[in-house]
């Protein structure tokens, strides 16, 4: 399950880097969506290596 939340927070981190290596590809709110989602799910990907 951990390797599943690292795989998706790794696939959101990639998604937020095209958006921002390119400049009008997405809107500031999807940007700043993916911005936001990321510590939760590095938190999440933390917690939940810790508890096994």
């Amino acid at each position: 399950m951990t390797l599943l939340y690292l795989l998706v927070t790794l696939a959101v981190t990639a998604v937020l880097l095209l958006f921002l290596l390119r400049p009008g590809a997405a809107r500031a709110t999807t940007v700043w969506g993916l911005a936001a989602l990321l510590p939760l799910l590095a938190a999440l990907v933390v917690a939940l290596a810790h508890r096994a």
